[in-house]
């Protein structure tokens, strides 16, 4: 990137833009909820499909015992 490229003050990154965008669409909905959400509540808002890596329904209840 050149100087007066980086001197333009256009910032592109898709990427964080996407994620500040599901951020505030989070922290709006939050804003007018009485309770806290739960995690599975907190997927849906942002728009993790159920089962999908990492998300709470695919986390076991229990630990696997040893």
């Amino acid at each position: 990137m050149t100087p007066e490229e980086e001197r333009s003050g256009d910032l592109l990154d898709v990427a964080l833009a996407d994620e500040i965008e599901l951020v505030s669409d989070l922290v709006v909905a939050a804003s007018s909820s009485p309770r806290h959400f739960t995690p599975d509540e907190v997927d849906e808002l942002l728009g993790i499909p159920d089962g999908a890596p990492g998300s709470p329904s695919d986390v076991p209840a229990t630990p696997p015992s040893e």
